[in-house]
């Protein structure tokens, strides 16, 4: 988002308005939102028919915001010309469970008494989002005339299907007038010739559309000299009534379901200062994110366009976060198992064992416009979640957990071996099934329609079998076999990691490229190989696919200087035709890549070049605004001696949830913990950069225990100390220490 784009959250609402906290078509999407529906789409207010003045404001807390304003130079009622910045303004806004909270408090510093007329105006489109995001409709609803009733105001809308959605707006006290503006014809907010949101993938032309009204609701504000008063307002969506009974109860907005509270996450804290800025920040805005959905909680996948169950993004959040909060791993997959596939449905691409991509709660799901009721369009999500699963059970896996979950795992392997396949070529793949008329077309993570192209420009072939997944998908197996192992069934572990490995060797045969020096992004269905330079390859580093021998010439590949910007990866080289950093997909940098990729550098044993992406992704973040790393920035290179800063990609999502997971996973990743729950042995790999010489751990969960540890030094000259008892075995690699050293009770400083 804008840096002056304004983002507050809390369960299932959230608010997206300008700096100054007003909702209007200036600000993209901007609206408050409840189940993909924009209840709020107007809102702002003067005084005296001016602007008033903002000095600043923060949204720091993710739940609340203060707006500071000043007035400015105005003629009151009473003759005088009133100076500026002598009646102070404050706009408090907090966003609750059923609703947004707004105080707006006065203060008048003049010594004479001041009668101001504070407007404030409201209007609601109630537009589904992926109709703000530019997906046509075929039907529209009518918007209803805002009715007053005492000290409400009340603003409506009747579906296509006769259900009828209503925004409930409550003042402290009855407004001294209020004015209903009829509506407009109007241009969208996609102004007369823009692209789909927000990949800026496809060109989308606006229709003319018709303008809510509005209410003017009026204030007349006396403040006595030295003295100040407070207009309250309550903003909360109506109920879905239904008027009809064309509506199946799934879409009712019923009371959330009671999911078990999530715990807190272990608390950090570290020798750098930016570096527990930064992580603070991320899980800050991890807890904002996580929202309950009828059928349980999840991470939400980022504001504004994604605040839906996502499977791919919660699996790979979970995964960056394991070590903060198992719980949250054990919800996501609850709530992805209650949703897994059971039939086939062309409409919805969903198949037997299959993981969600997304679902969706508005009118457009609902009336059956798009698939996302859940919508299945993902070639990643269910290799995914086996590992999820694996790495679960390493952290604190009991019996229970193993016997709960195991029959999801087998039916994601088995739509692994039987669906993803689907030209017998041994390689994981989509598109060989019809995909759903509203469904994506690329469906690996990046699933913009550009995302994947031959350099020559030349058509692509379905099925198309991606780089990154033969990774998982191995990865998963490899994994899933240890667990296997340890939990009774040798055979069945033999023959997966036989599985795997025959994968691995089909793999470096097909995918590697002698004439690129490099993997292929993609095989597609003519066989030929995708040569595009892209950081695809960087997730198998991350799954452990690549082998040994040309490890170093992938690490050497993605730091080289087409690749590395100086603040991360991109996504594609700067040498292939269709490069531009500043495109969602190709020629951008997403932490969430980098991060992967600095545990695949790790993995292979290239500390520095993991602690380069490290130090450079965080320097990364102390430029955006709360020290919030975006889903994404543009991939313009870093130049040093002009002192430039990363640039925002105008339209990511920020707070996005796997780009806050990117500094815990980082941290993750160089302390190189290997967690072996079965068998209570915690292993530690640290290698510790010159700016990060004390990491603190409370509260870490592993196996049965709560343990805090310690780690001091620099590169791999470390030490540990923990309080971890004899049950427990916590080493660091290569030489385990001889006896516990209990960690200070009252000396480290935790963060909540």
């Amino acid at each position: 988002m804008r840096a002056s784009t304004m983002v507050l959250k809390q369960a299932g609402i959230f608010v997206v308005s300008d700096e100054r906290g007003d909702i209007g078509r200036a600000t993209p999407g901007a609206g408050i939102y409840f189940r993909d529906t924009r209840f709020l789409s107007d809102f702002h207010l003067t005084l005296n028919g001016e602007v008033p003045e903002m000095l600043d404001s923060s949204a720091e807390y993710n739940v609340a915001a203060i707006i500071q304003f000043a007035n400015p130079c105005l003629q009151v009622s009473e003759g005088r010309d009133l100076l500026p910045q002598s009646i102070s303004l404050r706009r408090y806004r907090l966003v609750v469970d059923q609703g947004v909270l707004e105080q707006l408090d006065f203060h008048n510093f003049n010594d004479f008494p001041v009668t101001l007329d504070l407007e404030l105006t409201f209007g609601a489109d109630y537009r589904d989002i992926f109709d703000i995001r530019g997906f046509r409709r075929a039907k529209q609803g009518r918007i209803l005339l805002p009715r007053p009733i005492e000290d409400r105001l009340i603003l409506g809308y009747r579906a296509p299907d006769g259900a009828v959605q209503e925004t409930i707006i409550k003042f402290n006290r009855p407004p001294d007038a209020i004015t209903i503006e009829a509506g407009a014809a109007y241009t969208s907010e996609l102004e007369e010739m823009r692209t789909l949101l927000p990949g800026y993938d496809r060109v989308v032309r606006a229709r003319r559309t018709e303008r809510s009204p509005r209410a003017v609701v009026l204030f007349r504000v006396l403040l006595e000299p030295e003295q100040g008063t407070r207009i309250e307002l309550h903003l909360s969506p109506g109920s879905l009534i239904q008027e009809n009974g064309n509506t199946g109860d799934r879409y009712r907005l019923t009371p959330e379901y009671e999911a078990p509270t999530v715990e807190r996450f272990s608390g950090v804290t570290t020798s750098n200062d930016l570096f527990n800025a930064v992580l603070d920040r991320s899980l800050r805005d991890l807890r904002t994110l996580i929202t309950p959905f009828p059928g349980g909680r999840l991470i939400a996948a980022g504001i504004p366009w994604y605040v839906a169950p996502f499977g791919r993004d919660s699996i790979i959040t979970s995964l960056q976060t394991l070590m903060f909060s198992p719980d949250l791993t054990i919800e996501t997959l609850r709530f992805l198992a209650r949703h897994q596939g059971t039939h086939v449905d062309t409409w919805t691409e969903s198949q037997p064992g299959k993981i969600l991509h997304e679902q969706r709660f508005g009118e457009m799901a609902r009336l059956g416009e798009v698939p996302h009721v859940p919508y299945y369009g993902t070639v990643d999500a269910t290799p995914l979640f086996i590992i999820l699963f694996c790495e679960l059970m390493s952290w604190v896996g009991t019996r229970e957990l193993f016997d709960e979950f195991l029959p999801h795992v087998e039916s994601a392997l088995n739509w692994i071996d039987r669906y993803s396949d689907s030209d017998g070529d041994g390689f994981s793949d989509y598109g060989s099934h019809a995909i759903s008329q509203r469904g994506l077309t690329n469906q690996g993570w990046k699933d913009s329609d550009n995302s994947l192209q031959f350099p020559d420009h030349s058509p692509i072939a379905t099925p198309i079998a991606l780089v990154e997944v033969q990774g998982y998908v191995y990865q998963a197996k490899q994994l899933l076999a240890g667990i296997l192992e340890r939990y009774g069934n040798p055979m069945r572990a033999e023959e997966l990691r036989r599985q795997a490995e025959d994968l691995r060797q089909r793999f470096e045969a097909r995918f590697w490229s002698d004439e690129i020096q490099f993997y292929g992004q993609a095989i597609d269905g003519s066989t030929r190989l995708v040569p595009a330079i892209s950081s695809n390859p960087g997730h198998a580093l991350y799954s452990g696919i690549v082998s040994p021998e040309r490890a170093g010439t992938v690490v050497r590949r993605l730091c080289a200087e087409d690749m590395y910007s100086g603040w991360g990866i991109r996504t594609l080289s700067t040498t292939m035709p269709h490069y531009n950093p500043m495109s969602y997909h190709n020629g951008s940098v997403w932490p969430h890549d980098n991060s992967l990729i600095v545990a695949g550098f790790r993995r292979y044993g290239f500390e520095q070049e993991a602690e380069r992406v490290t130090s450079d992704m965080l320097d990364a973040a102390k430029h955006f605004k709360y020290n919030r790393l975006p889903e994404l920035f543009c991939g313009f290179s870093r130049e040093f001696e002009r002192y430039t800063i990363p640039i925002s990609y105008p339209v990511s999502c920020s707070p996005q949830s796997w780009a806050a997971g990117t500094i815990p996973f980082m941290l993750e990743t160089m302390l190189g913990f290997e967690p072996d729950a079965a068998n209570r042995r915690l292993e530690l790999h640290p290698y510790l950069p010159d700016w990060l010489q004390e990491v603190q751990i409370r509260r870490l969960r592993f196996a049965d225990q709560t343990l805090d540890l310690t780690v001091r030094g620099h590169g791999k000259d470390v030490q540990l100390s923990h309080n971890a008892g004899d049950d427990i075995q916590v080493v660091l690699a290569g030489r385990p220490k001889a006896e516990a050293v209990a960690a200070p009770k009252n000396t480290v400083k935790t963060q909540e």
